[in-house]
């Protein structure tokens, strides 16, 4: 089956399974209606297979092989979109509040795949996508619409609902302004009263960035037309996989050349995949029998796909406005593998019932008439042995799990016990690691005591034996052997004063070159005090020479110099003028010496007579 992605009529089918409840919900669905199918297709074949069980008494009229045809195929239909449709009484709406929302999708693939593809719509990077989207969802009935309310209710989004009755109204209005009011208030002089106002005004005045959901169904769609003209929808996720995408409210949607996907929701080798791949094909016959057949006898190649991550990359794509990649969403294709398969053992054999380990549970075919209310009961009690069977299995099961992790934990307490006996041991073999340690160190050190005493024994035993063969020589004289060995002890005593005059006069000279050494060191630190000593004077001085007092008393002692330079100068050469000036007096007193005396002789006189 192909997805359509030309032009703003962009289509694609996601493929979806089965859990195993609804896979079980089904196989005693198809039982309940085997004689109905085999009447409808196959009667010899039921004629076969025909008991007794035919003669019940009815209170109401048997229903007829097409009636119950007809109920099944609504029923598989129902069961396929979510467990709870099969319900047909009123469904509470605070059963429906309560329930928790994973616990609501749980039961039923198509949901699951619809609950993933909103989060990755909603959870997206708002960096890149900023605008809030505006997403409608299309479902068969009112009550699948229940369920998916209940499902959203609660989440980060502003739904509407726009066909029935709202489980919890959120009072959200499309189109309503972000900011408050511009007009003045007076104040009422309670400061009370203005800081309510003020947080109603802020809390008004917020922008509200969640996305929109709007859930309709799609009779409603149908037959109002117009049901979306007041909102700009950019996706539309569709549960009713037989929804046409040509209806007038989807080119409403596109006519100012807006791009809205349609993304359906589609059982695999369902009646309603069936019907859509020949109604794409250009088959405009009645399907109805024919959809069914398949969908009994391929019903067991109808696998749960758990993974979902590709639906993340699928959700940018459609943000992006660009076509998804083909290989990106799994192929939609009709099974054909038991299509030849007998009639007959489809409806008599359950090869997609969960399997019970530990209860006898066997599903049989009805053969009997029945009417609505027999349907019902034989449904209700079916499903109910079923539910019944498998809560024994799983008490079953649970009781072993139990008397298995009994089991386990006794092993945990002795391997607890063991690792602590263990403990125990180690910690004891540390502790008389110490001695042992210290054992071995003194049997080495006695082995190695043993060694040399031995190699001394062994010295002292070739020195006895030279002695012994010395003493047993009988061709060198006794008397002669002490003298020459008295010689030697002389000689060697001999030696021994010379090295001991030696020594002493050794040490003399190393006393007096000690004492010369001591006195010379001593010196030497003298020598280094003195040395310091005129360094930091040294230091000081060039510091003293370099600092700005004394460059300004050198600057004014050369001042002074050349001041004092410069006048003896002038004195120099008033000396030199002086002298000149002597000489020549000297010259001309010389020359008129006796005429200045005798004259100088009468002026005094006659001074002194005018006195």
């Amino acid at each position: 089956m192909s997805n359509t992605t030309s032009g703003q009529n962009a289509s694609f089918c996601i493929p979806v399974g089965l859990t195993s409840l609804q896979k079980d919900l089904i196989e005693i669905l198809i039982s309940t209606h085997a004689k109905s199918l085999l009447q409808l297709c196959e009667n010899g074949k039921y004629k076969a297979l025909e008991n007794g069980e035919n003669d019940a008494k009815l209170t109401l009229p048997a229903l007829s092989p097409n009636q119950l045809t007809s109920l099944l195929s609504t029923n598989i239909r129902a069961i396929a979109n979510h467990p709870c449709l099969l319900v047909e009484h009123y469904m509470p709406r605070k059963l429906l509040l309560m329930e928790p929302g994973e616990r609501l999708i749980d039961a039923s693939d198509k949901f699951q795949k619809m609950a993933a593809l909103l989060d990755s719509l909603l959870y997206r990077d708002r960096k890149r996508f900023p605008n809030a989207l505006q997403i409608a969802v299309i479902s068969h009935s009112v009550k699948e619409l229940d369920l998916i309310e209940g499902y959203l209710l609660g989440k980060s989004i502003r739904l509407k609902r726009l066909s029935g009755t709202s489980l919890f109204d959120e009072k959200h209005l499309y189109g309503e302004p972000n900011t408050g009011s511009s007009t003045p208030v007076m104040s009422t002089g309670y400061s009370k009263e203005d800081n309510d106002y003020r947080r109603r005004k802020n809390r008004v005045s917020k922008k509200d960035s969640r996305d929109w959901l709007f859930v309709a169904t799609s009779t409603h769609l149908a037959r109002a037309p117009d049901l979306l003209d007041g909102y700009s929808i950019d996706l539309v996720i569709g549960f009713d996989p037989l929804i046409d995408e040509n209806l007038e409210c989807f080119t409403r949607m596109r006519s100012a050349g807006k791009k809205v996907p349609l993304v359906k929701l589609l059982v695999k080798d369902s009646p309603d995949h069936y019907s859509l791949v020949h109604r794409q094909a250009g088959n405009d016959q009645d399907l109805f029998l024919d959809s069914l057949l398949h969908f009994v006898r391929n019903r067991r190649a109808i696998t749960y796909q758990e993974g979902t991550g590709w639906l993340r990359q699928f959700a940018e794509e459609l943000l992006a406005e660009s076509i998804p990649n083909a290989a990106l969403i799994p192929t939609c294709n009709l099974t054909n593998e038991y299509s030849q398969m007998d009639l007959s053992e489809s409806v008599t054999n359950f090869p997609s019932l969960s399997p019970l380990l530990t209860v006898n549970y066997k599903l049989e075919p009805v053969l009997q008439d029945l009417d609505i209310k027999t349907y019902q009961s034989v449904l209700m009690d079916r499903i109910v042995q079923r539910l019944t069977s498998c809560d024994e299995e799983y008490f079953a099961r649970e009781k072993e799990i139990l008397s298995k992790r009994l089991q386990e934990t006794i092993r945990q307490n002795k391997l607890d016990e063991l690792t602590e006996n263990a403990a125990a041991v180690f910690k004891q073999s540390r502790e008389e690691e110490g001695p042992a340690l210290e054992s071995a160190k003194k049997l080495g050190k006695a082995q190695a005591d043993d060694l040399k005493l031995c190699e001394r024994l062994k010295s002292l035993i070739e020195q006895k034996s030279s002695f012994e063969n010395k003493l047993g020589d009988e061709t060198t004289p006794l008397s002669s052997q002490i003298s020459a060995l008295s010689a030697d002890l002389e000689a060697a005593k001999t030696e021994r004063d010379a090295q001991k005059q030696a020594n002493a006069q050794r040490s003399l000279t190393n006393d007096d070159l000690r004492v010369r050494y001591q006195l010379e060191s001593s010196n030497a630190a003298n020598m280094s005090m003195v040395i310091k000593k005129l360094r930091e004077r040294r230091d000081e001085l060039k510091a003293r020479v370099s600092g700005p007092a004394v460059n300004l008393f050198s600057r004014s002692a050369l001042e002074n110099e050349a001041a004092l330079k410069e006048q003896l100068i002038q004195i120099v050469r008033q000396s030199q003028f002086t002298q000149g000036y002597v000489k020549r007096i000297q010259k001309q007193f010389f020359l008129n010496g006796s005429h200045n005396s005798v004259k100088s002789a009468s002026t005094s006189r006659s001074r002194r007579q005018r006195n």
